[in-house]
Protein backbone atom coordinates (compact mmCIF):
# COMPACT_ATOMS: atom_id res chain seq x y z
CA UNK A 1 0.00 0.00 0.00
CA UNK A 2 2.84 2.41 0.81
CA UNK A 3 4.45 1.76 -2.57
CA UNK A 4 1.17 2.32 -4.39
CA UNK A 5 0.63 5.57 -2.50
CA UNK A 6 4.07 6.80 -3.59
CA UNK A 7 3.41 5.79 -7.20
CA UNK A 8 0.03 7.52 -7.20
CA UNK A 9 1.48 10.67 -5.62
CA UNK A 10 3.81 10.93 -8.62
CA UNK A 11 0.90 10.67 -11.10
CA UNK A 12 -2.42 11.22 -9.31
CA UNK A 13 -4.48 11.12 -12.54
CA UNK A 14 -2.99 7.79 -13.74
CA UNK A 15 -5.80 5.24 -13.64
CA UNK A 16 -3.40 2.39 -14.41
CA UNK A 17 -1.78 3.12 -11.04
CA UNK A 18 -5.03 3.80 -9.23
CA UNK A 19 -6.76 0.54 -10.22
CA UNK A 20 -4.16 -1.76 -8.59
CA UNK A 21 -4.10 0.49 -5.52
CA UNK A 22 -7.88 0.20 -5.15
CA UNK A 23 -7.56 -3.57 -5.52
CA UNK A 24 -4.86 -3.65 -2.82
CA UNK A 25 -7.04 -1.63 -0.45
CA UNK A 26 -9.91 -4.05 -1.00
CA UNK A 27 -7.62 -7.04 -0.50
CA UNK A 28 -6.23 -5.55 2.72
CA UNK A 29 -9.73 -4.96 4.05
CA UNK A 30 -11.28 -8.24 2.96
CA UNK A 31 -8.63 -10.93 3.34
CA UNK A 32 -6.03 -9.95 5.96
CA UNK A 33 -7.83 -10.53 9.23
CA UNK A 34 -8.77 -6.92 9.92
CA UNK A 35 -11.48 -6.14 12.44
CA UNK A 36 -14.67 -4.50 11.22
CA UNK A 37 -13.60 -0.94 12.02
CA UNK A 38 -10.23 -1.42 10.31
CA UNK A 39 -11.91 -3.06 7.32
CA UNK A 40 -14.26 -0.10 6.99
CA UNK A 41 -11.29 2.28 7.02
CA UNK A 42 -9.60 0.54 4.07
CA UNK A 43 -12.86 0.22 2.12
CA UNK A 44 -13.65 3.86 2.83
CA UNK A 45 -10.31 4.99 1.41
CA UNK A 46 -10.88 2.85 -1.68
CA UNK A 47 -14.41 4.05 -2.32
CA UNK A 48 -13.48 7.71 -1.88
CA UNK A 49 -10.42 7.61 -4.14
CA UNK A 50 -12.18 5.49 -6.73
CA UNK A 51 -15.38 7.52 -6.76
CA UNK A 52 -13.43 10.75 -7.18
CA UNK A 53 -11.73 9.27 -10.27
CA UNK A 54 -15.04 7.97 -11.64
CA UNK A 55 -16.63 11.38 -11.16
CA UNK A 56 -13.76 13.02 -13.07
CA UNK A 57 -14.28 10.57 -15.92
CA UNK A 58 -18.05 10.93 -16.00
CA UNK A 59 -18.31 14.71 -15.73
CA UNK A 60 -17.46 15.52 -19.38
CA UNK A 61 -19.54 12.54 -20.59
CA UNK A 62 -22.78 13.11 -18.72
CA UNK A 63 -24.65 14.66 -21.64
CA UNK A 64 -23.47 12.17 -24.25
CA UNK A 65 -25.60 9.26 -25.49
CA UNK A 66 -24.88 5.94 -23.78
CA UNK A 67 -23.00 4.46 -26.74
CA UNK A 68 -20.73 7.52 -27.02
CA UNK A 69 -20.07 7.48 -23.28
CA UNK A 70 -18.95 3.85 -23.35
CA UNK A 71 -16.86 4.40 -26.48
CA UNK A 72 -15.06 7.26 -24.75
CA UNK A 73 -14.46 5.23 -21.58
CA UNK A 74 -13.04 2.34 -23.61
CA UNK A 75 -10.31 4.70 -24.80
CA UNK A 76 -9.16 5.40 -21.22
CA UNK A 77 -6.46 2.94 -20.07
CA UNK A 78 -7.32 1.41 -16.73
CA UNK A 79 -10.89 2.72 -16.60
CA UNK A 80 -12.64 -0.67 -16.27
CA UNK A 81 -10.45 -1.70 -13.33
CA UNK A 82 -11.06 1.60 -11.55
CA UNK A 83 -14.84 1.21 -11.91
CA UNK A 84 -14.66 -2.39 -10.75
CA UNK A 85 -12.51 -1.89 -7.65
CA UNK A 86 -14.44 1.25 -6.78
CA UNK A 87 -17.67 -0.71 -6.66
CA UNK A 88 -15.93 -3.53 -4.75
CA UNK A 89 -14.80 -1.06 -2.10
CA UNK A 90 -18.26 0.51 -1.99
CA UNK A 91 -19.66 -2.98 -1.41
CA UNK A 92 -17.18 -3.74 1.36
CA UNK A 93 -17.91 -0.41 2.99
CA UNK A 94 -21.66 -1.08 2.82
CA UNK A 95 -21.32 -4.52 4.42
CA UNK A 96 -19.28 -3.11 7.31
CA UNK A 97 -21.63 -0.15 7.73
CA UNK A 98 -24.92 -2.07 7.66
CA UNK A 99 -26.86 -3.09 4.56
CA UNK A 100 -30.04 -1.21 5.45
CA UNK A 101 -28.22 2.02 6.27
CA UNK A 102 -26.17 1.74 3.08
CA UNK A 103 -29.28 1.13 0.99
CA UNK A 104 -30.96 4.21 2.43
CA UNK A 105 -27.90 6.26 1.43
CA UNK A 106 -28.22 5.10 -2.18
CA UNK A 107 -25.15 2.85 -2.14
CA UNK A 108 -26.97 -0.01 -3.89
CA UNK A 109 -27.84 2.15 -6.90
CA UNK A 110 -24.30 3.48 -7.09
CA UNK A 111 -22.80 -0.03 -6.99
CA UNK A 112 -25.32 -1.21 -9.61
CA UNK A 113 -24.32 1.57 -12.02
CA UNK A 114 -20.59 1.04 -11.49
CA UNK A 115 -20.88 -2.72 -11.98
CA UNK A 116 -22.99 -2.31 -15.12
CA UNK A 117 -20.29 -0.06 -16.55
CA UNK A 118 -17.73 -2.79 -15.82
CA UNK A 119 -19.90 -5.31 -17.66
CA UNK A 120 -20.16 -2.93 -20.62
CA UNK A 121 -16.42 -2.16 -20.69
CA UNK A 122 -14.83 -5.51 -19.81
CA UNK A 123 -17.15 -8.40 -18.89
CA UNK A 124 -14.16 -10.74 -18.47
CA UNK A 125 -12.55 -8.63 -15.72
CA UNK A 126 -11.90 -10.62 -12.52
CA UNK A 127 -13.59 -13.76 -13.88
CA UNK A 128 -16.88 -12.07 -14.76
CA UNK A 129 -16.60 -9.77 -11.77
CA UNK A 130 -19.09 -7.17 -13.00
CA UNK A 131 -21.82 -9.79 -13.35
CA UNK A 132 -20.85 -11.31 -9.99
CA UNK A 133 -21.18 -7.94 -8.24
CA UNK A 134 -24.59 -7.38 -9.85
CA UNK A 135 -25.67 -10.85 -8.77
CA UNK A 136 -24.57 -10.31 -5.18
CA UNK A 137 -26.18 -6.89 -5.13
CA UNK A 138 -29.57 -8.24 -6.19
CA UNK A 139 -29.18 -11.24 -3.88
CA UNK A 140 -28.17 -9.37 -0.71
CA UNK A 141 -29.78 -5.94 -0.98
CA UNK A 142 -33.00 -5.38 0.96
CA UNK A 143 -35.94 -4.45 -1.25
CA UNK A 144 -37.07 -1.03 -0.05
CA UNK A 145 -39.95 0.71 -1.92
CA UNK A 146 -38.81 3.84 -3.79
CA UNK A 147 -35.14 3.07 -2.86
CA UNK A 148 -34.22 -0.42 -4.08
CA UNK A 149 -37.48 -1.47 -5.67
CA UNK A 150 -35.48 -2.69 -8.68
CA UNK A 151 -33.87 -5.52 -6.66
CA UNK A 152 -34.74 -8.92 -8.15
CA UNK A 153 -33.75 -12.36 -6.88
CA UNK A 154 -34.28 -13.79 -10.38
CA UNK A 155 -31.85 -11.22 -11.74
CA UNK A 156 -29.36 -12.30 -9.06
CA UNK A 157 -29.45 -15.88 -10.34
CA UNK A 158 -29.12 -14.75 -13.96
CA UNK A 159 -26.13 -12.53 -13.21
CA UNK A 160 -24.35 -15.25 -11.24
CA UNK A 161 -24.80 -17.67 -14.13
CA UNK A 162 -23.32 -15.13 -16.54
CA UNK A 163 -20.37 -14.70 -14.19
CA UNK A 164 -19.94 -18.48 -14.04
CA UNK A 165 -19.87 -18.72 -17.82
CA UNK A 166 -17.07 -16.12 -17.94
CA UNK A 167 -15.16 -17.45 -14.93
CA UNK A 168 -15.99 -21.15 -14.56
CA UNK A 169 -13.26 -21.70 -11.92
CA UNK A 170 -14.15 -18.76 -9.67
CA UNK A 171 -14.66 -20.06 -6.14
CA UNK A 172 -16.38 -16.79 -5.28
CA UNK A 173 -18.97 -17.31 -7.99
CA UNK A 174 -19.48 -20.96 -6.99
CA UNK A 175 -20.26 -19.91 -3.42
CA UNK A 176 -22.44 -16.91 -4.26
CA UNK A 177 -24.45 -18.81 -6.89
CA UNK A 178 -24.94 -21.74 -4.51
CA UNK A 179 -26.23 -19.46 -1.75
CA UNK A 180 -28.60 -17.72 -4.18
CA UNK A 181 -29.95 -21.07 -5.40
CA UNK A 182 -30.54 -22.27 -1.83
CA UNK A 183 -32.37 -19.05 -1.01
CA UNK A 184 -34.34 -18.44 -4.20
CA UNK A 185 -34.43 -21.59 -6.37
CA UNK A 186 -35.02 -24.51 -4.03
CA UNK A 187 -35.77 -27.08 -6.76
CA UNK A 188 -32.10 -26.78 -7.77
CA UNK A 189 -30.80 -27.47 -4.26
CA UNK A 190 -28.72 -30.44 -5.47
CA UNK A 191 -26.86 -28.16 -7.90
CA UNK A 192 -26.12 -25.72 -5.09
CA UNK A 193 -24.77 -28.43 -2.80
CA UNK A 194 -22.60 -29.76 -5.64
CA UNK A 195 -21.13 -26.27 -6.18
CA UNK A 196 -20.39 -25.95 -2.47
CA UNK A 197 -18.74 -29.37 -2.33
CA UNK A 198 -16.68 -28.54 -5.42
CA UNK A 199 -15.49 -25.34 -3.75
CA UNK A 200 -14.55 -27.26 -0.62
CA UNK A 201 -12.71 -29.99 -2.53
CA UNK A 202 -10.81 -27.76 -4.98
CA UNK A 203 -7.33 -26.62 -3.88
CA UNK A 204 -6.64 -22.86 -3.98
CA UNK A 205 -5.19 -21.69 -7.28
CA UNK A 206 -1.72 -20.15 -6.99
CA UNK A 207 -2.82 -16.87 -8.58
CA UNK A 208 -5.79 -16.59 -6.18
CA UNK A 209 -4.39 -18.47 -3.18
CA UNK A 210 -5.65 -16.17 -0.42
CA UNK A 211 -9.04 -15.43 -1.94
CA UNK A 212 -9.73 -19.10 -2.76
CA UNK A 213 -8.75 -20.20 0.76
CA UNK A 214 -11.02 -17.51 2.21
CA UNK A 215 -14.04 -18.62 0.19
CA UNK A 216 -13.30 -22.26 0.97
CA UNK A 217 -13.66 -21.46 4.67
CA UNK A 218 -16.90 -19.58 4.05
CA UNK A 219 -18.15 -22.56 2.04
CA UNK A 220 -17.37 -24.91 4.93
CA UNK A 221 -19.58 -22.81 7.19
CA UNK A 222 -22.41 -22.67 4.64
CA UNK A 223 -22.33 -26.46 4.22
CA UNK A 224 -22.53 -26.96 7.99
CA UNK A 225 -25.60 -24.73 8.16
CA UNK A 226 -27.45 -25.77 5.01
CA UNK A 227 -27.00 -29.49 4.58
Amino acid sequence: LAAYRRALAEAPQDLERLGPFLRALHFRGAYCGAGEEEQRRFFDEGRRLGQAAVDRLEQPLEKRPAAERLAALRQVPGAAAVYYWTCANWGGWALTSGKLAAARQGVAGRVRDLAQTVVDLDPQLDEGGGHRVLGRLHDQSPRIPFVTGWVSKQTALEQFRRALALGPESRTTWLFLAEAILDHDRPRRAEALALLQRCLDSPPRPEHAVEDAHYCELTRAVLRERR
